[in-house]
């Protein structure tokens, strides 16, 4: 394993304890795609929906595009080794 692959080792490590962290504290977590436009990210709930959502230009609110059905989060899931 090379540095670069390491650190990306890292990263994805730590994105992944903070998600948990946030979820497990009854907080939501935004997380970005590049399967979504620019402007556009995943928000997981709690509850375990996911909503695609645009985060405004001073980062402190969110507009609702769409919410996901069940079998569309199982995909998302999959696709982002989500558990």
């Amino acid at each position: 394993m090379d540095t670069i692959e390491k650190l990306n080792a890292i990263g994805s490590t730590a994105v992944r304890q903070l998600r948990k962290k946030k979820l497990e504290n009854g907080k939501p977590f935004l997380f970005w795609s590049n399967e979504l436009p620019k402007n556009q990210s995943y928000l997981e709930y709690p509850d375990r929906s996911i909503k695609i959502v645009t985060v405004s230009s001073d980062f402190k609110s969110f507009h609702l595009v769409s919410e996901l059905t069940e079998n569309q989060i199982n995909i998302i899931r999959g696709k982002l080794n989500l558990q």
